[in-house]
C-alpha cells in the first residue's frame, strides 16, 4: 500500500509510521525534516520497505502531484493546529494558519488522491483515518475553536463520502486519553494497533481510552457535568 501520513514527527505519528511501515511505502510529510529523518533511519532498520520523506508545510498550498505520483492507498491524518488553541488566545491574523492546516490542505490532498483513484475504478479504494480528540464530540470550555474546526472536516468528509461513494473509507479516530505527544510510549503504540483493528473491522469511528468513553457519555446525559470533570483534570494534570 501507498500510505500518506500528514504530522509524522509527533509521538502518535512515529508509532503509526512504524505500524504501518511493513510491507508499505511510506510518505512523510513534515517541516521537521532532521526529525522525520531520524525516524525514517528507525524504521527502515526494522524492516521498512520504503520510505519518502515529503518536506512541506500544510499551512501553505502545497503541489502533491510534485512529491506523489500516482494513487495513494490510505491517508492518516495526525496534523492539527488548533489542538493546543484556547478561545481567548486566537488572534484572527491567524486564522489563515489554522485554516489551511486543520482543513483546507489535508481536503485539498484528500479530494486530489480520491480524483485519482476515481480514475481507475470503483475498487481503487482510498482510506482516510482522521485523528483527533475527545473535544471534537463535545463543546469543552476553552475549546470551541477546535470542535468547530473538527466537525467541519468531518462534515467535509461526509460530502466527500457521498461524492465519492464506496471509493472512499473514513475512520474518524477519537483520543480519548492523555497521550505524551512529545516522545513515543504505550499509549501511541497502542493507538496504533487499535487503528488496525478498525480497517480490519470496517469501522467508521472508534474512542480510543476509557476515560474519553465516560466523559462522552456523561456529556450527552448533562453537558455541565462532563465539564466539571474536564476542567478538574485539567487543574490535576496541571500539579
Amino acid at each position: 500500500m501507498n500510505i500518506l501520513i500528514l504530522g509524522a514527527t509527533s509521538s502518535i505519528g512515529k508509532s503509526v509510521a512504524k505500524g504501518f511501515a511493513k510491507n508499505n511505502k511510506l510518505f512523510l510529510l513534515s517541516t521537521k525534516f532532521e526529525k522525520v529523518e531520524s525516524l525514517k533511519k528507525e524504521i527502515l532498520a526494522l524492516g521498512g520497505a520504503d520510505i519518502k520523506i515529503i518536506e512541506a508545510s500544510l499551512e501553505s498550498i502545497i503541489n502533491i502531484k510534485e512529491f506523489i505520483e500516482g494513487k495513494i492507498d490510505m491517508i492518516i491524518n495526525i496534523a492539527s493546529a488548533t489542538s493546543r488553541l484556547k478561545n481567548n488566545n486566537i488572534d484572527p491574523h491567524n486564522n489563515q494558519f489554522y485554516t489551511s492546516v486543520d482543513l483546507l490542505n489535508p481536503l485539498e490532498i484528500l479530494e486530489h488522491f480520491l480524483k485519482e483513484n476515481a480514475k481507475e475504478g470503483k475498487n481503487q479504494q482510498l482510506y482516510y483515518i482522521f485523528i483527533n480528540t475527545i473535544l471534537s464530540r463535545i463543546q469543552s470550555p476553552d475549546y470551541s475553536i477546535y470542535y468547530s474546526y473538527k466537525i467541519l472536516q468531518q462534515e467535509y468528509m461526509r460530502s466527500f463520502q457521498r461524492k465519492y461513494g464506496e471509493i472512499l473509507k473514513t475512520i474518524n479516530v477519537i483520543v480519548g486519553t492523555q497521550i505524551d505527544r512529545s516522545k513515543e510510549n504505550e499509549k501511541s503504540i497502542n493507538l496504533t494497533n487499535r487503528i488496525k483493528l478498525a480497517i480490519q473491522n470496517n469501522e467508521s469511528e472508534f474512542i480510543f481510552g476509557f476515560e474519553g468513553k465516560i466523559i462522552y457519555m456523561l456529556y450527552r446525559i448533562s453537558p455541565l457535568l462532563s465539564n466539571c470533570l474536564i476542567y478538574m483534570k485539567r487543574f490535576l494534570f496541571r500539579k
